[in-house]
Parts: structure tokens; C-alpha cells; sequence
């Protein structure tokens, strides 16, 4: 019995002294891969509200709506963007807002977000010959070719089927132009020498890397299928910043002393050991904000407060189950460990509401409310951890003959 109890001790030292190192690197030492990302309320960026429009050639439908959305996302996303926000204002609006957070130049932002990025290889009588939904591959490159050698171009590889039109063709074309348009802008204009079968090419033209690097973005995340329009955008301040985030580790060391002296008033030496737990609880939390790179908005700084809360309430559960064995005149030692092993259920069934409840908000929700459900979700699942397994390992390592011959050091 004694080497289980020291085995759950080992396993609960090092989970805790692992998060300690990871808080450690992410908080003190400042190590870029673990530093806390804070969300635009915090941070600060741009926020752009866009509008589908109809037009001859596409209609702004439900589905041509969330196949933007999605273009959108891979943009932002492709852009470096830490928990950039691409959400519809409505299931049937056809606005879209786009939050960047860090970004200080909404013209950029609106030059990479509402451009089309339709390709199209065209004749000289005009007609396309294949356009970007024939792209296989596309990448940034430097030109091997004498007169431009190091020049920044567009590498590119085509599919079965624009492999097989483009041979056609250039064997057509033979001593004429076909020209490559962007958004009806001429990118480059060549004279086909010979057919080109292999489906690979460069599209050059005296690029700068910023623009070969833009237009490989938007040529990997697909075209717009419905025409976008800005109605509004603005630059967003930090409404919080440093101040709040300041107030919120004090809110947070507050809640966590009024827990642990709550605990201590109802339940003597078991409140001491969850106070303990609470401690590795918020560890390790922690340590998974940093691994996870959950963004700190106000709404998940709330509902990190608000876990401190709650996970204590799992060892109310036990802890009340404990005093019920006792009452039954049961011995200390056995009164412990019925109470955890029969509000066990109790604690999992409630937990996993929570956890329901969670999943659902993430599912549905978007921006501020994904992250209030994922640190919310987080604090559940480290609670179950703390409260259930550390907390009873804890009870049964600090058990002395004389606490276990008074029950009264243990519930008052």
C-alpha cells in the first residue's frame, strides 16, 4: 500500500515540476516558442467587417459565404496571425468580420483578406486555357536564367487535367503569346518557343520577394468565390493591456487565498492538503496555456479565474462524502478511502456536463467565446487531476497516527 502511494507521489511531482519548468521558460525566461499570446483586446490590431455581394458571374449564396470564410482563414492563417478571428456576423449575414490581432496597417490586411486571386492563362484570342483551380503546386522562387539569375519568380506545377490542356495549348500556340493574369492584372505575357508538357512553370516579370510572397499566398489559399466589399475597418487599441492583465494575476491570487482560507474553515487538514492541490492545479494549467498556445483575452482570463472556483469543488464533493463516512463511525483511514472512491462518480458526472457544455461552446462559438471555453475546459480537466488523484495522494501520504486518531483535525 505504502509503494503506491509513493509511486502516485513520484508521478505527481513530476507533472508538477515539469509544468514548473515549462511556466518557468514561458514566463521568466521568455522562450518565443512558449511566450502567452494575448488576444486583441489585450494586444491590440485590425478589425474589418466585409460584405458578399452578388454579381454576374457568382452569387453571394449561404455556401459561396462559408467557402469564403474558409479562403479567408487559410490567408490570415498563412500570414503568421496568432488566433486571427474569420467569423460570419450571422448564420445568414453576408458580412464577415476579420479581427488580426498585433496588426497595425488595415490596407495590408485588406490588400492579403479581399483580394480574388483568380489565375488565368489566357490566348491572344482570349480564350483561358487553364486558371488556378489547376494548381498542384506553387512556391516562391529565384530565377536560374542568365539574364535574370537571382530575380524573386513564381514557381509552378499544374494538375492531370491543366498538365494535359496546357501541352495542348502551347502546341497550338507556337510563335504566339499566352498571357498570365491575376485579378485581370498582367502578370507576365510570354511567347510560347515550344509545347510544355511537364505541367511546370515560372511566372517572372521584374517581382519584388514581397509580391512574389503575397501572390504564393493567395495563390495557395484559393480564389475568393464571391465578391467581398469593405464596409468598415479600424485599427484597435489595447483596451486593457498591461493594467488589466496586472489586476488579473492579483484577482486571481485573491480568489485563490479566499479558496484555500473558505477551505481550510470548513474542512481543517484537508483543506490545508486542497490548498496544496490548488497549487499544482494552477501549475500546471498553466503549463497547459503555453503548450496549447491558448490566447489570453478577457474572456479566457475569466474563465481561468473562474476554474480556480471550481476546482475545489470536486474535494467538497469527497470531502463531504468523507465526514458521511464517519458519522457512519467508520475509521479515518477507511472513511477516505470510501469517500474518494464513492464521490468519484459524482465528481466525473459533473465534470463531464461542464466538459459537454464546453465542446458545444467551442463548436458553435467564435473568437472571445472559443477561448473562454478552451481555458474553462483546461481548468476542468487539470481539476479532475488535482482533485481526485493528487489530493488523495497527498491525504494518504500526510495521514499520521495522530490525525487519523482525531477526526476532528480533519473536518472540524
Amino acid at each position: 500500500m505504502r509503494s503506491k502511494v509513493t509511486a502516485s507521489l513520484i508521478l505527481v511531482i513530476v507533472v508538477a515540476i515539469a509544468a514548473g519548468v515549462i511556466n518557468y521558460e514561458g514566463l521568466i525566461a521568455k522562450n518565443t516558442k512558449l511566450i502567452p499570446k494575448l488576444g486583441l483586446d489585450l494586444r491590440g490590431g485590425v478589425r474589418i467587417v466585409l460584405e458578399a455581394q452578388d454579381t454576374e458571374s457568382a452569387k453571394a449564396t449561404n455556401d459561396a459565404i462559408d467557402a469564403a470564410v474558409v479562403v479567408i482563414d487559410k490567408r490570415v492563417n498563412a500570414l503568421g496571425v496568432s488566433e486571427a478571428t474569420v467569423v460570419r456576423e450571422g448564420v445568414n449575414s453576408k458580412r464577415i468580420m476579420v479581427e488580426l490581432p498585433g496588426w497595425t496597417d488595415p490596407e495590408a490586411a485588406k490588400g492579403i483578406i479581399g483580394k480574388t486571386a483568380l489565375l488565368e492563362f489566357k490566348t491572344e484570342d482570349g480564350k483561358v486555357v487553364v486558371n488556378g483551380s489547376n494548381l498542384k503546386s506553387v512556391q516562391a522562387a529565384l530565377s536560374q536564367v542568365q539574364g535574370s539569375l537571382g530575380e524573386p519568380e513564381i514557381s509552378f506545377e499544374l494538375d492531370a487535367a491543366g498538365t494535359t490542356a496546357f501541352a495542348a495549348a502551347t502546341q497550338a500556340n507556337v510563335g504566339k503569346k499566352i498571357t498570365i493574369y491575376l485579378d485581370s492584372q498582367v502578370l507576365m505575357s510570354p511567347t510560347v518557343d515550344s509545347a510544355i508538357t511537364d505541367g511546370k512553370g515560372v511566372i517572372s516579370g521584374g517581382f519584388t520577394t514581397a509580391e512574389v510572397s503575397k501572390d504564393v499566398l493567395l495563390l495557395k489559399s484559393g480564389s475568393l468565390p464571391v465578391k467581398l466589399v469593405t464596409l468598415s475597418e479600424e485599427v484597435v487599441g489595447p483596451s486593457l493591456g498591461s493594467t488589466f492583465v496586472r489586476r488579473s494575476a492579483l484577482a486571481a491570487v485573491i480568489a485563490f487565498l479566499l479558496v484555500v482560507i473558505w477551505m481550510f474553515v470548513m474542512y481543517r487538514y484537508l483543506g490545508l492538503v486542497s490548498g496544496i492541490a490548488l497549487i499544482i492545479y494552477a501549475d500546471i494549467l498553466m503549463a497547459a496555456y503555453l503548450v496549447l498556445h491558448a490566447t489570453l483575452s478577457l474572456p479566457a482570463i475569466g474563465g481561468a479565474i473562474l476554474s480556480i472556483g471550481m476546482a475545489v469543488d470536486a474535494n467538497c464533493i469527497i470531502f463531504e462524502r468523507i465526514r458521511e463516512e464517519l458519522g457512519m463511525k467508520k475509521t479515518v483511514k477507511s472513511a477516505i478511502g470510501a469517500g474518494f472512491s464513492r464521490a468519484f462518480r459524482a465528481v466525473f458526472d459533473s465534470n463531464l456536463t461542464v466538459l459537454v457544455g464546453t465542446a458545444f461552446l467551442f463548436y458553435f462559438g467564435s473568437g472571445t467565446v472559443r477561448g473562454f471555453s478552451v481555458t474553462l475546459a483546461l481548468g476542468v480537466l487539470a481539476s479532475m487531476f488535482t482533485a481526485v488523484f493528487a489530493s488523495h495522494t497527498l491525504v494518504d501520504l500526510l495521514l499520521t497516527p495522530a490525525i487519523a486518531r482525531n477526526s476532528r483535525k480533519f473536518l472540524g
